[in-house]
């Protein structure tokens, strides 16, 4: 039936116009800032705090491994396919990417920089007056310079149900899963509309006006 009155909107998972937008504020927390620092264990005061979450941090990825490719790495650009984001990471301002940091949401998965408002698709309120917010897994202090300690933007990745996903890949992150299997972005890489054509006569289901 329909909201009732005064209703909060029901939260959903992302899709790709929020996984955009998360793309978009990452992007202006981060784009030619340095990781001054990371926390990798989960923060906030939700049922695994000061654990390392390695169901969301996946693939194996240690605390040290976590450290050792972020540590210092400057954000070269923030991508997306689909609804895949990734950072490409340097060694320099400007430099070679030399790794990428993925993530997905999952369901409840969201990027929370600090001082900006929360995705509205969250399903748990944020208390904009407490940092870290609850269900944090990984915290990022970024820096605008090398040798500055005192980070200029705080982002932490929370995720209460566990089903987003932190990976590792290297400079190349389409060389395996889960960019490797993606097809093209239709927002980023629509197909031509001659492709478009051709898959639709090919296609034996009606198309509804």
């Amino acid at each position: 039936g329909l909201p009732q009155r005064g209703a909060k909107p029901r939260a959903t998972m992302p899709e790709l116009p929020e996984v955009e937008a998360q793309r978009s504020t990452i992007e202006a927390a981060t784009l030619g800032r340095r990781i001054a620092t990371l926390i990798a264990v989960e923060q906030g005061g939700g049922p695994r705090e000061g654990q390392f979450d390695d169901k969301v941090i996946a693939e194996e990825v240690t605390p040290d491994v976590l450290a050792i490719t972020l540590q210092d790495r400057w954000v070269l650009g923030v991508r997306r396919r689909g609804k895949q984001l990734w950072l490409e990471l340097g060694e320099s301002k400007g430099g070679a990417c030399c790794a990428c940091l993925l993530i997905h949401m999952g369901m409840t998965g969201a990027v929370i920089v600090q001082g900006v408002a929360a995705p509205v698709y969250k399903s748990f309120a944020v208390d904009e007056t407490a940092w870290p917010p609850r269900f944090t897994k990984l915290e990022l202090l970024m820096a605008d310079a090398a040798g500055v300690s005192a980070p200029c933007v705080r982002l932490a990745f929370t995720d209460p149900r566990r089903f987003g996903r932190v990976l590792l890949r290297g400079a190349d992150p389409f060389s395996r899963p889960p960019l490797s299997a993606l097809a093209a972005d239709p927002v980023t890489d629509p197909p031509s509309a001659e492709a478009f054509a051709s898959v639709l006569r090919r296609g034996g289901a009606p198309v509804d006006a």
